[in-house]
This record gives C-alpha cells, sequence and structure tokens, in this order.
C-alpha cells in the first residue's frame, strides 16, 4: 500500500474553455502516464474521454488520472468548467484535498470563478490558481493578476512572473527562488531574469513576502529590519501556508506550450497537504482517522453506468482499507449490504485492477448496484455517515416520450439510469399535463442527457417546452336549458337539465350544488349529471380546462322508460358547451413567484429582463452573500422556460433563480392562436 503521506488528490476547476483539460494532458505527459499528449480538437485527452466530451469539444463530467513525479502518486480530477455541470465539480469537490483553479489570461473572466471559489472556500480547500494561454494574443497577466486580488483579497499573491506575453511569452520568474526557468521544445531550462524584469520581479517578491509574513512573525520582523529572508525559511512558509490556505499563490502557464507544467507539478507536491495532514469530518463534526488500519469508511463522488460492463462507484477512501471482494455497508441506505464486484484504479477510461484501496485513495468499485453518488461505505457495519454534499434545485426542465411507441416501456428505466449516474438530473410528471419531463441544472446539461441517453441506451427520444397548464374561467353568469333525445327504436335517451353557471374567486376551483324539488329529475341521476358537467369543462371554449365555476342543476325532466344515467350525463356535457360562451370565458395561465439571485452589479439588467417578460418586479434586497441580491417578481410561467439561459449570459453564469407556483391570471391579448375573451 502506498505511504499515504505521498499521495495527493487535486481537482482541476476553473471556467469553462479556461484550458483545465490542456493543462491536466500536459501533467499527465510530463510525469511519464502518458507516452503521447492527447489533444482536445482530435479528441484524444485522457480525461476528455466520454462522446459527448469530444464532440462538445469540452467536459461535460469529471474525469480522473493519476500520475507520478519524486515519488508523490498524484490523482487528478478534471473538472467540467461550464455552470451547467456544476453539480458534478462540487461532489468532485467533497473527494480531493486540494485544487487548482484554471483562469485564462483575461480580466473579464475572473467573474467566472466565483461560484467555484465560493464551493472551494466553503470546505477550506487549499488551493492556489494558474493563470493560462499565456501565449495567446491579448494575454493579460498582470490585469488578471489584478482582478483576482480584487475579488479574493490580497492573500491572493503571484508566486511567478511571466517572461514575454502572447507569442513571446517563453517562461517565469520563480519569486520565491529567483530563478528563471524555460521552455525550449517542451524541457524547462533554468536561465537568467531578463534585465527588463528585474525591477518588476523584485517588487511581486515583496509583495510575495508580505503576503506571506502576515502568517509567519518571524518573517514579519526580518522584512521590517530589511533582512534578506533565508530560502529555506520562504519555501518552509509557502508550503505550510498554502497547504493551510492561508495565502493563494498565482502561477503562469501554457498547458499547448507546456511552460509552467514542471511547476505545477512542484506546487501540488509540496504546497498541497496530503491525506494524512486534511482528514475529513463525518457528519457530526468527528475528524476520520486516515490509518490504514482505522475502520473503513469511503464517499461515493460518482456513479458510471456502461451499458455493457455495468455500474462503476467512484469512491474517495477516507479511512481504514477495503480489499477488491469487500462487503460494504451502505449507510445510506439503512445499512444496506452489497459486496463489491472488483476494484480499480481510473486512467480515463481505463480500469486498471487493484487487490486494495487505504485512506486517501480514488478508486472505482464495481456493480455496487443500489448504491447512489453521495452514500457513505463502511464495513463490517461501522456506524457513520457523511454529510450530503448539498445540491442546487433544477432550472430547467424539457418534456421527454420516445419517438417510437415500442420504446415507451423502457424509456423510464433507462432515464432512471443516467439520472443515477447524475444525480443533478431528476425524472418528474407535470401536474396538469402529466407529461414526464427530464429536469436540470441548464438547457446544455439536459441536452446532453438527451444525447447520452440515446447513444448508451438506444433510445430516440423527442423533446420540447413542457406545455404551460393554462386554464379558462367564466366572467359572468347564465342559465342554460339542455335536452338529450335520442329514439332507437327500442329504450330511447331522454335526459332534461337546467344549469345555473357563476364565477368563482380565483382559486376556489369547480363546484356542483343541486337544487332539485319534487323529483323533478331522480336522486339516481344527479351523479351523472355532476359527472357530465366536470368531464366537460375539461375542454373550455379555447381548449383548456376550465376552473373557478360554480354549477347548479336546478330544474329538468325525466322519462319513466328512456331515462338513464348516460342520458343525463350527455345532457349536462350538451349544457356546458352551450353555456361557456355566454359566460364570457377568459383564458387563465400560470404566474409564478420567481426569487433571482445576482450579483449587485447586474441587478438592473435582470429588472429590465423580468419587465420584458411581463414580470411584476415585488422587491429587491442584499443576500446574506456579500455583493449579492436577492430580486423577487411575479412573472408568466410561459416566459420561463430558456429563463436559466438568458440570465447566466447576462450575469456571465453568475445568476441564477427558484421559482414556485403563485396563482393564475387572465391572459392578455392572444395565446396559442386563440383569442381570450
Amino acid at each position: 500500500m502506498a505511504d499515504i503521506s505521498r499521495l495527493r488528490n487535486v481537482a482541476f476547476v476553473g471556467p469553462h474553455h479556461a484550458g483545465k483539460t490542456t493543462l491536466v494532458e500536459a501533467v499527465l505527459a510530463y510525469c511519464g502516464a502518458v507516452g503521447r499528449r492527447g489533444s482536445i480538437s482530435d479528441g484524444t485527452t485522457v480525461t476528455d474521454h466520454e462522446p459527448e466530451d469530444v464532440a462538445h469539444a469540452q467536459s461535460t463530467t469529471v474525469g480522473f488520472a493519476h500520475c507520478t513525479a519524486d515519488d508523490i502518486d498524484l490523482t487528478v480530477a478534471d473538472c467540467p468548467g461550464f455552470i451547467d455541470f456544476f453539480e458534478e465539480t462540487r461532489m468532485a469537490l467533497s473527494g480531493v484535498d486540494a485544487a487548482v483553479v484554471v483562469i485564462e489570461a483575461d480580466p473579464t473572466r475572473v467573474v467566472q470563478t466565483r461560484m467555484v471559489v465560493d464551493a472551494i472556500e466553503s470546505l477550506h480547500l487549499p488551493h492556489l490558481f494558474v493563470v493560462s494561454k499565456l501565449d495567446r494574443p491579448g494575454a493579460d497577466f498582470a490585469g488578471t493578476l489584478a482582478a483576482l486580488q480584487e475579488a479574493y483579497g490580497r492573500h491572493v499573491v503571484a508566486e511567478q512572473l511571466p517572461i514575454g506575453n502572447a507569442e513571446s511569452f517563453s517562461g517565469f520568474v520563480d519569486l520565491a527562488t529567483m530563478k528563471t526557468y524555460s521552455a525550449e521544445g517542451g524541457v524547462e531550462k533554468e536561465t537568467e531574469i531578463p534585465a527588463a524584469l528585474k525591477d518588476a520581479a523584485q517588487q511581486s517578491r515583496g509583495a510575495l513576502l508580505e503576503a506571506m509574513a502576515d502568517f509567519d512573525d518571524t518573517l514579519m520582523e526580518e522584512l521590517l529590519d530589511g533582512k534578506e529572508p533565508p530560502l529555506d525559511e520562504i519555501e518552509r512558509d509557502l508550503c505550510s501556508e498554502c497547504s493551510h490556505d492561508q495565502i493563494i499563490p498565482v502561477l503562469a502557464a501554457s498547458g499547448a506550450s507546456a511552460i509552467g507544467i514542471a511547476a505545477i507539478v512542484r506546487a501540488m507536491e509540496r504546497w498541497f497537504p496530503s491525506p494524512v495532514d486534511r482528514p475529513h469530518v463525518d457528519a457530526e463534526g468527528r475528524a476520520l482517522e486516515p490509518s490504514p488500519s482505522a475502520a473503513f469508511v469511503a464517499r461515493v463522488i460518482k456513479t458510471s453506468i456502461h451499458p455493457q460492463s455495468g455500474k462503476i462507484s467512484i469512491v474517495r477512501v477516507l479511512a481504514g482499507t477495503m480489499k477488491s471482494d469487500a462487503t460494504l455497508t451502505d449507510m445510506s441506505k439503512d445499512g444496506e449490504r452489497v459486496r463489491s464486484g472488483g476494484l480499480y484504479r481510473l486512467q480515463g477510461k481505463k480500469q486498471e485492477p487493484v487487490t486494495e484501496a487505504g485512506p486517501g485513495s480514488i478508486v472505482a468499485i464495481a456493480r455496487l448496484e443500489p448504491v447512489a453518488t453521495g452514500d457513505t461505505l463502511t464495513i463490517d457495519g461501522h456506524k457513520v455517515l457523511l454529510a450530503r454534499v448539498p445540491r442546487s434545485e433544477p432550472v430547467f426542465a424539457v418534456a421527454i416520450k420516445p419517438k417510437e411507441r415500442i420504446d415507451e416501456a423502457k424509456i423510464s428505466q433507462m432515464l432512471a439510469r443516467i439520472v443515477d449516474e447524475d444525480p443533478s438530473l431528476s425524472l418528474g410528471r407535470a401536474d396538469v399535463t402529466n407529461e414526464l419531463l427530464l429536469l436540470g441544472s441548464g438547457e446544455q446539461h439536459v441536452t446532453i442527457a438527451v444525447e447520452r441517453l440515446a447513444r448508451k441506451y438506444k433510445v430516440d427520444v423527442e423533446i420540447a417546452a413542457p406545455a404551460i397548464p393554462y386554464q379558462e374561467t367564466i366572467t359572468a353568469s347564465t342559465e342554460v336549458h339542455s335536452r338529450y333525445k335520442h329514439q332507437t327504436g327500442g329504450h330511447g335517451q331522454f335526459g332534461d337539465v337546467w344549469l345555473r353557471f357563476e364565477p368563482r374567486d380565483r382559486g376556489a376551483g369547480v363546484t356542483f350544488d343541486e337544487k332539485i324539488v319534487g323529483g323533478v329529475v331522480p336522486r339516481q341521476f344527479i351523479p351523472a349529471v355532476e359527472k357530465g358537467v366536470r368531464e366537460a369543462l375539461l375542454h373550455g371554449s379555447s381548449g383548456y380546462p376550465v376552473t373557478d365555476v360554480h354549477v347548479t342543476l336546478f330544474d329538468g325532466q325525466y322519462h319513466d322508460v328512456d331515462s338513464s344515467e348516460q342520458s343525463f350525463k350527455t345532457a349536462a356535457g350538451m349544457g356546458v358547451r352551450e353555456a361557456l360562451p355566454k359566460c364570457h370565458p377568459v383564458v387563465l395561465e400560470p404566474i409564478v413567484r420567481v426569487n433571482v439571485v445576482v450579483p449587485s452589479t447586474y441587478t438592473s439588467t435582470v429588472i429590465q429582463q423580468l419587465t420584458g417578460k411581463r414580470g411584476q418586479i415585488l422587491g429587491m434586497e442584499p443576500t446574506n452573500r456579500s455583493g449579492f441580491d436577492d430580486i423577487e417578481a411575479d412573472v408568466p410561467q410561459v416566459e420561463m422556460s430558456r429563463y436559466i439561459t438568458e440570465l447566466r449570459t447576462a450575469t456571465q453564469g453568475l445568476g441564477t433563480f427558484s421559482w414556485r407556483h403563485e396563482r393564475y391570471d387572465p391572459v392578455p391579448g392572444r395565446v396559442g392562436g386563440k383569442a381570450a375573451v
């Protein structure tokens, strides 16, 4: 078993298209884990191995890989950057000990790191920033660094200073050691600091030491006395303060040209904690001992299902040791026991068998059928439960149905497997329309889930925006006389009713009453009249269900031979269809109460957005999250189908919302080609 102190588990996170996967591929190549670097454009990278990753040229799920450098065993989780897949990233962060936040060398993109940095800080994860793509035209390291410091404070500090920019980017100055490194043919080489960069390097080094001195009184005294701190003291402080999440170093790199890759590997080896140094805690806040001899505890951080080879559960072992054939207890399923079908280490899609896994290991366990992402696994009934990683509510939905009727029986089962793989998806039935809904974190999230469904399980489906549950009501009263008479040669059909229709308060629904005197409609036929009324009200003048109406049966006639339940039901339905146009019907649309949370700088933009959607702004107030506002509004549901996409576009991915049904209001103008008269 590996020395636990020499393990490192690191997540690569950051905005989409920041260069995370390219950096991970470069790290794997540098450490010799892959013989040849793959590329995103060719679809040959280790961690972006799903066909959907390749087709969309971006990570759509977390990919795992591992390598070894300087006797350090490094496991990397390459996390999606697109906001729709943030729940995957959040789950992966619960299974690592540190994070590398990759940000493109563009100050305007720093704001897009806010959500993932908030998640990292909530977990107190040590982390550093890598400013990537410095060889791209327009790359701006200084501006990006300033934006990071403005967003996250002065303890975000440069540990490297790039040499050159854009096409001339050739290396960096290590500010701790004041050594310079350049890359020639992908090989790192130590060189002299360019004369034009010496003053800037000294100034940046001073800022680094001052930030570190906030946590080291000895270093502070040395700086105040004008003494040059010993190099070993600087490196010791840098390791300690980064691993304790006190300072956040900023590095310079380019994955495409492999500049800075060796420095990133060294940083992960030296500055990030091992599992021994950062024990996880259970739901009660008790630390779990990261010892091979402790009681076994693991968290499931991801689930993957292959149509042929079956299900694998990717887990982070927090304490104890498990064998490949161990019987595990799922504490999240009331102690259900399940036997491991094999134990593997992941190198992208490649599964490498291992015989056992100890603390700090991230491994895949085969065929744990009842086990779900987020579950706590133990051995021998050890009673411990880990806190669940919070999940955001779905904000986008589509109505989904199979293209072929032959697939109707299996679509729910196949969709359940997709949801098992990605618990941030969910299935539901629309309350009024009864449509099958697939709900997720955004439009692309749901679209890619549908692509995965078709690829894995050969189920072609049709998707559409969920039908809006319009309703109809009346605004005036009327009375109608309806008679159904039909002679067939034998017993005929005869039903005669007088019905009164009256509007009710909004939300009161449909009610029925009878005021029959003298038995003009026999008691046994009155339920049939009510049934005929209610069935006919399911389709009003505009085709929508009619609500908020009171119907009274107050008179009628019957025939001793020809009257029946069916004849009175038919007469009642005819009466409804005759009465509705006389009652000045109006179409009602559902109104939802929306709470939108956005950075304060976008508040006015979002208010204009909601107003343009016929929204009524009810209020705005600051949230308990600094710099964010909560805007409350009532908005027609029909306007909200793609709102999450529009909101994220307007707020650089930082806005989100929640909603609930509030009421029904009359529709202005026309709906569905039918007038709301």
